[in-house]
């Protein structure tokens, strides 16, 4: 019976060794792919010639400020998905970005996609906090105005 109990733990911990490999590797992927959309982000703001259609009508002053937002809001979704935010932080984080009435435009303009990109739970949380902090700041809610 002992030999059993051997096995087992033996098992238990590689299993949870694998586990460990596993959330290790999906969170350097996401760190990593991050990297590349602030890269792509700051190549975007500054070379106009790169800008890609929204399908709005937007000058060339609200189209960088609207790229620059995303890279702010896309660097905490990045940081709060990989667990360097937690609810409470990410909470901080965007109420101080939706201080500003240009981050508030972006997220009225967004909320909408976001919720149909969303791919699971956490992406789920992350746009509930903006929206709500958006919300506090503009008193409207992005999703349904």
């Amino acid at each position: 019976m002992q030999i059993n109990h051997a096995v087992l733990l033996v098992v238990a911990a590689g299993v949870a060794r694998l586990l460990q490999v596993e959330r290790h590797h999906r969170r350097e992927t996401v760190l990593r792919a991050a990297g590349m959309h602030q890269a792509l982000l700051a190549d975007v703001a500054a070379n106009p010639e790169r800008w890609v259609l929204t399908g709005e009508e937007m000058s060339a002053e609200e189209y960088a400020r609207h790229v620059n937002v995303n890279r702010q809001v896309s660097l905490l979704a990045a940081k709060f998905r990989v667990g360097l935010l937690d609810r409470r932080t990410l909470r901080v984080q965007a109420h101080s970005l939706m201080r500003h009435e240009n981050v508030r435009e972006y997220w009225a303009r967004v909320a909408a996609f976001r919720e149909d990109e969303a791919l699971d739970r956490i992406d789920d949380v992350f746009n509930a906090i903006l929206t709500d902090e958006c919300a506090l700041f503009s008193g409207r809610d992005p999703l349904t105005s």
